[in-house]
């Protein structure tokens, strides 16, 4: 049940900036957040349930009938202005006489109108609903269901032309019985009022629709701004009776998608199969034509280390068909903060040449430490060869003489390197988001593990996806910056002109 209409790439909204939002301690608020006693108040979980009866009309009837119908209801609390409130619960409030008078007016305007109602008696907990269902129909389940999902889809964005139209009359009501009332001093709010009588065929609807959603979230009996029982009820029955859509099972473009995407995954294995071997058997042969004779060249080791460890995380990345995979998030992490390391200390060494050396005594203290640590708890791990361990802690120096930094190797974050590098811009792109998938941060666990439920009477909740999730590719982001620390390891030991190629898929 796809909902194009409600997509919010299709409407006009506005989104404010980072430089909008406001620093509170550790957390950036956007402007709407910063209102003090702001209570936020949602159309879809609580106030369109509350005007059911008027969803149930505009999604089922034609929208003029529809209407000519809200102005009949209109009618009568002008004639009953203590009947203002026309939502399920206001409607549940009135007096028995009033209550029992106000629903048989409504469902008595027409055949039409009465069958558009019926699913109302689907409901055992609605309002007053022994006076809904002494006047309606028996209610059929599956068919009944079906078209109460049909309307709620409609008006399920709250800018939708239904939506709006649900939203004005019980805004009129509350004008007509004279719960608002409005200061002529205010510039042109007559006709703007008169626009709001007259719905939709006066006054300039890109004004007159924004007042009408403007002046109905206003409309808050509840003062407390908790969600009404019923709308809890409506929702939660709705979840119990009817069952979760898959998306990948009714969305065309996500069937396909798998497909899709894993016929790229061998076309793009096949073309950088043969290249990423080829690049590296040249890079270690490139090793060996600027060694020297040092028995420790920090310089030497570390850039060729972080090359060829960029490039193998590549490799694995296509070798391992990782490419559509969390893992690839992982290793896109790590080639970004690859890439920025070994640029940094490419400027670093200009004015404090034994950075190399920092950056490599920092490496063998990680792992002292670590060795440390274990032989103490005395415990095994699958992934760490202890006996490995000792051997490299003590590779340079006897253990004894290794520090250990508890910082970072030159007392700055991967920020600030970043910075200092002319390399922010690609920090920002991909750092947050990749560190996301390290952490297991929900916006990662959501976009790998979950779809959403096309069901709209389940308000499209997150369901586990069924088969293996397949995300954005990120080879091409991986090639970039593989080629990036390809660049570097050549502006450290000219001249590395082997980069990886651009894959054009064959028509």
């Amino acid at each position: 049940m796809s909902n194009k209409k409600n997509s919010k790439n299709n409407q006009k909204f506005m989104e404010t900036d980072i430089s909008s939002h406001r620093r509170y301690k550790k957390e950036l608020k956007p402007p709407l957040a910063q209102i003090p006693n702001m209570k936020p108040s949602s159309w879809i979980n609580e106030r369109l349930p509350e005007m059911l009866w008027a969803v149930l009309i505009i999604g089922n009837i034609e929208r003029e009938t529809a209407l000519n119908f809200f102005r009949y209801i209109a009618k009568y609390v002008e004639k009953n202005h203590e009947c203002f409130d026309i939502t399920i619960t206001g409607i549940s409030k009135f007096s028995e006489a009033k209550k029992e008078e106000f629903i048989k007016y409504a469902i008595s305007w027409s055949e039409e109108i009465k069958n558009a109602l019926r699913p109302l008696a689907l409901f055992p907990d609605l309002p007053a609903g022994e006076i809904w269902k002494k006047f309606l129909d028996q209610p059929i389940p599956k068919e009944d269901f079906q078209k109460l999902a049909e309307e709620v889809f409609k008006t399920y964005w709250h800018q939708s032309e239904e939506a709006t139209d649900c939203r004005w009359i019980k805004f009129l009501c509350y004008i007509i019985a004279g719960k608002i009332k409005f200061s002529s001093s205010i510039d042109g709010i007559k006709e703007t009022v008169r626009g709001v009588f007259e719905y939709p065929n006066y006054g300039d609807l890109r004004h007159i629709r924004p007042f009408i959603r403007a002046g109905e979230i206003g409309l808050r009996p509840n003062s407390k701004g908790e969600i009404s029982n019923w709308s809890s009820s409506f929702w939660q029955y709705c979840f119990i009776k009817t069952g979760c859509i898959p998306e990948e099972a009714v969305n065309n473009k996500i069937k396909n998608r798998q497909k899709i995407l894993s016929e790229e995954i061998e076309e793009t294995r096949k073309h950088y199969f043969k290249e990423t071997i080829d690049i590296r058997d040249k890079l270690i042969d490139h090793f060996f034509s600027t060694s020297n004779a040092l028995p420790i060249d920090s310089r030497h080791e570390g850039s060729f280390g972080l090359a060829l460890y960029g490039l193998l995380l590549f490799i694995e990345i296509i070798f391992y068909r990782a490419s559509l995979s969390i893992m690839s998030r992982l290793a896109l992490r790590s080639l970004v903060e690859t890439y920025i390391s070994f640029k940094y200390l490419l400027k670093k060494e200009e004015i404090e040449p034994s950075i190399w050396d920092e950056y490599r005594s920092y490496g063998t203290g990680q792992l002292k430490l670590l060795y440390l640590k274990l032989q103490e708890l005395g415990q095994k791990i699958g992934s760490i060869d202890i006996n490995e361990l000792d051997y490299l802690v003590n590779e340079d120096k006897w253990i004894e003489f290794v520090p250990i930094n508890l910082g970072h190797w030159d007392s700055v974050n991967l920020r600030k390197m970043s910075e200092d590098v002319g390399l922010k811009d690609l920090y920002d792109e991909y750092y947050n988001y990749t560190s996301g998938y390290i952490h297991a941060n929900w916006g990662a666990v959501r976009e790998s593990i979950y779809q959403k439920c096309a069901n709209v009477l389940h308000r499209y909740h997150r369901i586990p996806i069924y088969d293996l999730p397949l995300l954005q590719s990120a080879i091409v982001d991986a090639k970039n910056i593989t080629n990036n620390i390809l660049e570097c390891l050549s502006e450290a030991y000219p001249k590395f002109d082997f980069r990886l190629t651009k894959f054009v898929k064959k028509e």
